[in-house]
């Protein structure tokens, strides 16, 4: 399902980590900044800027599909 979403995100967005991917991180929301190397998406701290891979799997896709109406 995500493949078919990364060509409708634009940098600036915000993407929404899954509950279960890194549960010790608090903040479950970060902005796209891009594609990164071997299918990795990069995602921006909103406040530093700090800029870290992130895979596909790890998006709630489910909450950006319904926030962008796309169901």
């Amino acid at each position: 399902m995500e493949n078919s979403f990364l060509n409708t995100i634009s940098p600036g967005e915000k993407l929404r980590l899954r509950d279960d991917v890194l549960p010790r991180v608090t903040r479950r929301f970060w902005i796209f900044a891009g594609i990164g190397n071997s299918d990795t998406i990069l995602l921006a701290h909103e406040d530093t800027g700090y800029i870290w891979e992130a895979k596909p799997w790890g998006i709630d896709w489910e909450e950006y599909q319904s926030r962008k109406n796309f169901g």
